[in-house]
């Protein structure tokens, strides 16, 4: 009879296991999906394009000119247009940082955040 109840626990103890490592799992296959889609968005050149139109308008507008101009063009064209990418290309480092500063931040209030787990004996 007492091998029988022991049995019984044991059961209950793995059944409460693998409710635990599930949910686990899937905590962390959101998070992993979740950073896997932030990854992909920080990386697409259009992000940049779309949230920092005037910085791009103005690497674009320097390195279309840079091109026009080539190295035979008027000194002053060629400096106007390493002037306009180096303007447009300092917004976006500063705005890249900014973005990258509130990632960060963001991960760590996450995981600050995450209820401890509860102890799994039976």
């Amino acid at each position: 009879m007492m091998l029988h109840e022991a049995d019984q626990q044991h059961e209950r103890t793995a059944r409460r296991l693998r409710l635990r490592i599930g949910r686990l799992r899937r905590r962390i296959d959101g998070r992993l999906r979740a950073t896997a889609d932030e990854g992909r968005r920080l990386a697409s050149w259009r992000t940049y394009v779309v949230r920092y139109t005037g910085s791009s308008m103005a690497v674009a507008f320097g390195a279309g000119l840079a091109l026009a101009v080539g190295l035979s063009g008027p000194r002053w064209l060629r400096w106007a247009a390493l002037r306009s990418m180096r303007q447009g290309m300092h917004g976006i480092g500063r705005s890249l940082a900014r973005e990258l500063r509130s990632v960060w931040a963001e991960s760590s209030r996450a995981q600050s955040h995450d209820p401890p787990e509860e102890n799994c004996r039976g």
